[in-house]
C-alpha cells in the first residue's frame, strides 16, 4: 500500500535559521504547546507554526497550518491521514478520485500575515514595515489572491504602477526586492520574474566632521547627545540601540556586548550574530555620568516611559530642525513637517564604518565583525570613498616618473 503517513511538525526559528522539527506529544497523546523534538531532546520554541508533513506521490509536501493551535493542528493531521488512507484504498479498488494539490491555491493575504509575523519575531521591525508596504501594494495592484496565479506580467504591472506614482527607479527596485522575498517565502519560482529597473547606484552618505561638530554643539539634551555619540562611535543599528541595557556595558573590559533579549523584550539580533564593540574611555565616562545623573529605574539605556524608544529617528529630526541644521533644499525640509532628509540614524552607522576603515590600523575582517555583517560585501556597501581633498593630496604626493 502507498504511504498514507502524515506527521505533525513545527516550523521554528533556531540560532542557525528556520527549521522543521517533529511536534512533541504528551503521554496522553496530546500535542505539547510549542514544544518540538530536536536531536532527541524536547525544546520549546514559542515563535513558529505547525505544519503537516507527508508525501504526494514521490514529492514531499509540508503543508502549513498557520494560526492553528496544538489541538487544531493534531485534529487536522488525523483528518488528513484518514483522507489519504481512504484515497489509497479507493484507488486500489479501481475508483478514480481527483486529489487537490496542496501546493496550489494558497491565500496570499494569509501567507503575507504569517510572513510578516515571522519577520517581527526576528526583531526586524524596519524590514517588517518595508515588506508590509511593498507586498500590500503588490497585492492591490495585481489583484491576485493565490500564489499560483501570479504571472510575470503582474510584476511588470506592479513596476509601472509604482513609476506612475512618481517613484524613482531605485525605490521601485527596492520594492521589487522586498516583494520578491515574500514570494520566496511562498516557495514561488522567482527565477521567472522580470528584472527590476536599473538605477545609478549612489555612494553611501556619511556625516562630515563639520556636521557632527555642529550637531553635538546644538543638541544639548543629555539623552539625545549621548545617543548620537554612541551611534557614531559604535555603529550599532537603530534596533540594537533601542534595546541596549546597562548590563550590556562591561566597564572593566571597556566593551559593549550586543545580544538578543527575547524573553524580556522579544528582540533578536539581526542574523543572530552576537558581538562585542570596544568603547572609548570618553564614551564610557559619558555613559556612566548619564546613568548617575539622568537614568531612571529602567534597565534600558534609552528607554521611553520604561519601554524601548521607537521614536529615535523622529526625535533626531526634531533636534536638527530646532538647531536650524536643516539643509532647506530637500523634499523633507520643504514638506509639512520640515524633517530634513540629510539627517537619519543609519547615517551614523555608515560614518562609523568609513571612519574606522580610514584608520590605517583597521583591517576589513575586523571591521566586518564590528559591523555585525555575515559577509564582507555588506561591509563594503557602507564604505564611502575618500573625499576629493584627500585624493587630491594623495595624487600630489605621487611620483609619476
Amino acid at each position: 500500500m502507498a504511504n498514507s503517513k502524515v506527521s505533525l511538525v513545527r516550523r521554528v526559528k533556531t540560532d542557525s535559521g528556520w527549521r522543521y522539527y517533529p511536534a512533541a506529544y504528551a503521554a496522553n497523546g496530546k500535542v505539547k504547546p510549542a514544544v518540538v523534538v530536536a536531536d532527541g531532546v524536547e525544546v520549546k520554541y514559542p515563535a513558529g507554526h505547525y505544519a503537516l508533513r507527508y508525501y504526494h506521490g514521490t514529492r514531499l509536501i509540508v503543508e502549513a497550518l498557520k494560526g492553528a493551535s496544538p489541538a487544531e493542528a493534531e485534529a487536522k493531521r488525523i483528518v488528513k491521514e484518514s483522507r489519504m488512507s481512504a484515497i489509497i484504498v479507493a484507488r486500489e479498488a479501481g475508483i478514480a478520485i481527483k486529489v487537490h494539490d496542496p501546493l496550489k491555491h494558497r491565500p496570499l493575504a494569509a501567507d503575507l500575515s504569517q510572513f510578516l509575523s515571522d519577520t517581527a519575531s526576528r526583531g526586524s521591525l524596519k524590514a517588517l514595515e518595508a515588506y508590509r508596504l511593498a507586498c500590500d501594494e503588490f497585492l492591490k495592484v495585481s489583484g491576485r489572491q493565490y500564489a499560483d496565479e501570479i504571472e510575470p506580467e503582474d510584476i511588470i504591472k506592479y513596476h509601472k504602477a509604482l513609476a506612475e506614482r512618481g517613484m524613482s527607479a531605485r525605490t521601485v527596485s527596492n520594492r521589487h526586492t522586498n516583494m520578491k522575498t515574500f514570494l520566496k517565502f511562498l516557495e514561488y519560482d522567482t527565477k521567472k520574474l522580470p528584472k527590476p529597473p536599473k538605477y545609478d547606484k549612489t555612494m553611501p552618505e556619511i556625516y562630515s566632521d563639520k556636521e557632527l561638530n555642529s550637531l553635538f554643539k546644538a543638541v544639548t539634551s543629555p539623552r539625545e547627545n549621548l545617543l548620537c555619540r554612541l551611534l557614531l562611535q559604535t555603529g550599532v543599528r537603530e534596533q540594537e540601540a533601542m534595546f541596549l541595557e546597562w548590563e550590556d556595558i562591561d566597564r572593566e573590559t571597556k566593551v559593549l556586548r550586543l545580544r538578543s533579549k527575547v524573553k524580556r523584550w522579544g528582540f533578536r539580533l539581526k542574523d543572530f550574530e552576537e558581538r562585542e564593540l570596544p568603547l572609548s574611555d570618553d564614551l564610557i565616562a559619558r555613559l556612566m555620568t548619564y546613568k548617575r545623573k539622568h537614568a531612571g529605574v529602567s534597565p534600558l539605556i534609552f528607554s521611553r516611559n520604561g519601554k524601548p524608544d521607537s521614536h529615535m529617528l523622529r526625535t533626531l529630526k526634531r533636534q536638527v530642525r530646532r538647531a536650524e541644521l536643516n539643509c532647506g533644499k530637500c523634499e523633507g525640509c520643504l514638506g509639512k513637517y520640515r524633517e530634513c532628509e540629510r539627517w537619519f540614524l543609519h547615517k551614523f552607522r555608515a560614518t562609523f564604518c568609513t571612519k574606522m576603515h580610514r584608520n590605517p590600523e583597521m583591517d576589513l575582517r575586523t571591521l566586518q565583525s564590528l559591523m555585525g555583517h555575515s559577509d564582507l560585501a555588506s561591509t563594503m556597501r557602507y564604505l564611502r570613498p575618500a573625499e576629493k581633498v584627500q585624493t587630491q593630496a594623495l595624487v600630489n604626493r605621487m611620483k609619476w616618473t
